[in-house]
């Protein structure tokens, strides 16, 4: 052990420069570790920051395709209301005249009476009770074009159907009517809505 001891003491300052050499290389590795850590703190930090920019615009993107939907829904709804009611109002004056027809072969196709029912889904993405209100002017002019082409076929001559012509044309105009209130229950909704 003596000669242990000896031998380090003659070789203490060579030893001493491998220690320290030694302790350079570890402080280097433990340097450039911490340095590898420290650029992926960074890099996550960025690739977080890109993910939030990402998702903000996606966002962005995804309130203003929402809102273009219901900027899209509110035309459709308004011009769906305003044909509506031109309609139901040509065809009320239409209504009082059909007993006086011979057949309705004079009379114009019914098919404006019949609006597609996307346009309360339009009316829907506004507002849930006028697109319900809308719905049931819908059916109302349906019943009413139904009442119309019930005498499509039948022959008034002579006034020999004069009666069905009567109760068909009052039966019209009453679903006219109530198309047409129901319609301008929503228009007043229209003019008051401001989005």
């Amino acid at each position: 052990m003596h000669q242990l001891f000896c031998w380090v003491s003659e070789n203490a300052a060579g030893l001493t420069a491998v220690f320290t050499f030694l302790y350079l290389i570890a402080t280097i590795l433990i340097f450039n570790e911490a340095r590898k850590s420290a650029d992926a703190a960074k890099g996550s930090a960025t690739a977080a920051q890109s993910s939030s920019d990402t998702a903000s615009t996606t966002a962005s993107l995804m309130r203003q395709q929402v809102q273009d939907q219901v900027t899209r829904s509110e035309a459709v709804f308004r011009a769906s209301v305003e044909v509506a009611l031109a309609t139901t109002t040509a065809w009320r004056g239409k209504a009082g005249d059909l007993v006086n027809m011979n057949s309705l072969k004079s009379l114009p196709p019914t098919d404006n009476l019949i609006l597609p029912y996307t346009v309360v889904e339009a009316a829907a993405a506004i507002d849930f009770g006028m697109a319900m209100k809308l719905s049931a002017a819908l059916g109302q002019m349906g019943l009413a074009r139904a009442a119309f082409e019930s005498t499509r076929s039948v022959d008034n001559r002579d006034g020999k159907n004069s009666g069905h012509f009567a109760r068909a044309g009052e039966e019209a105009a009453t679903h006219l009517d109530a198309a047409t209130e129901l319609l301008q229950e929503v228009a007043l909704f229209l003019g008051k809505y401001k989005p």
